[in-house]
């Protein structure tokens, strides 16, 4: 069997692209351990051979049996589904974020509302996951919403990359809490962290680093309501930098609203933090529960509580015993590994 794993998701100009976060780990990462030849990169069509994988500006490399679609939501995309059904590609759809959950304060929101763009939009993706053959999911809310809608739906959790994150090495330093993600991508989620983090850390007297930072959206430090000597930045980066941001910070966060989006999302970002060593405290919300149960990562619903578990991560020893604990659970199952025979029970 030879896949293709198509997909948009990249970021600069062709030829010299890499892969988004959502690329890496929906098709980067799965393609390596698929088990069948395998190739990934931006789309090509042909009418005679279907889906195929773009080589140059005006050609590609086709042959492909089984082709995996991920954020595809061109205009022509719901045609080209079907005539290449018909000609006998299988058509595997994989979803990771919930895009009709969106809500007006994610700029996704507007990047693929059909009154916006009318080429590349979410009622094209809608129709494209409709006349897939199979949908891949990412985590058990997709999959209890579109098992209502498609005949063939299959769930399979991320898993990272234990090879991309150094084991960080903490010390008894005053210790650094950090976030990584972009700012204009959330749905109300860094809000919640007015009500306690400024006030703690003043009172201890520390510092905070967001990495992801871009000038042209809104600043961690204003949303926060940070004063700026408190707060450092480090740029977005291309995926196979990411982890560099991560090394700028010893205690991770992860705030999400309690919305039908953030329910949809897998625990990616905790994930990453314990790969990397970073104990963390996380919002409540289904994926990071569960992420909870193996000991990675701390759950918080209300101010005190959020001050209570980062308070106890100062301390250098619990800190240290904390990320011990979550990377050696995180490396033993919830690496692409681990979900290797999921991804080829996908393919067979």
């Amino acid at each position: 069997m030879a896949i293709a794993f198509i997909t948009r998701n990249y970021n600069g100009r062709f030829p010299d692209i890499t892969p988004g976060g959502c690329a890496y780990y929906r098709c980067l990462l799965p393609m390596s351990v698929s088990g069948h030849k395998a190739r990934m990169g931006m789309p090509a069509w042909d009418s005679k051979q279907g889906y195929g994988v773009r080589e140059t500006e005006t050609t590609g490399v086709f042959g492909f049996s089984t082709v995996v679609l991920k954020l595809i939501m061109d205009r022509w995309a719901p045609k080209q589904v079907e005539l290449a059904k018909a000609l006998g590609q299988r058509i595997i759809v994989d979803i990771d974020d919930y895009h009709d959950g969106l809500t007006p304060d994610n700029i996704a929101y507007h990047q693929t509302h059909p009154d916006n763009n009318k080429i590349v939009n979410r009622d094209n993706y809608r129709q494209v996951i409709a006349a897939a053959d199979t949908i891949v999911v990412s985590t058990p809310y997709l999959y209890e919403l579109y098992k209502e809608q498609h005949p063939d739906v299959r769930m399979v959790r991320n898993g990272v990359n234990m090879l991309q994150f150094d084991k960080k090495k903490h010390t008894t330093a005053k210790p650094v809490i950090g976030w990584t993600g972009g700012t204009n991508y959330r749905n109300g989620d860094l809000e919640q962290l007015t009500a306690w983090l400024p006030e703690f850390l003043e009172e201890h007297d520390l510092t905070f680093h967001h990495a992801g930072h871009d000038p042209h959206a809104p600043s961690f430090a204003d949303i926060v309501g940070l004063p700026t000597h408190r707060v450092t930045t480090s740029p977005l980066t291309p995926i196979e930098h990411y982890a560099l941001g991560l090394e700028r910070f010893d205690i991770g966060i992860v705030p999400l609203s309690d919305i039908p989006f953030n329910h949809a999302k897998s625990n990616i970002k905790g994930l990453e933090y314990a790969a990397a060593s970073i104990p963390f405290v996380a919002s409540p919300l289904p994926e990071y529960a569960l992420l909870n149960t193996y000991g990675v990562g701390a759950l918080a619903d209300t101010p005190d509580v959020w001050r209570s578990h980062m308070t106890a991560l100062l301390d250098y020893t619990y800190r240290k015993q904390a990320a011990a604990r979550a990377r050696t659970a995180v490396a033993k199952e919830w690496s692409i590994e681990a979900r290797a025979a999921e991804w080829k029970e996908v393919f067979a």
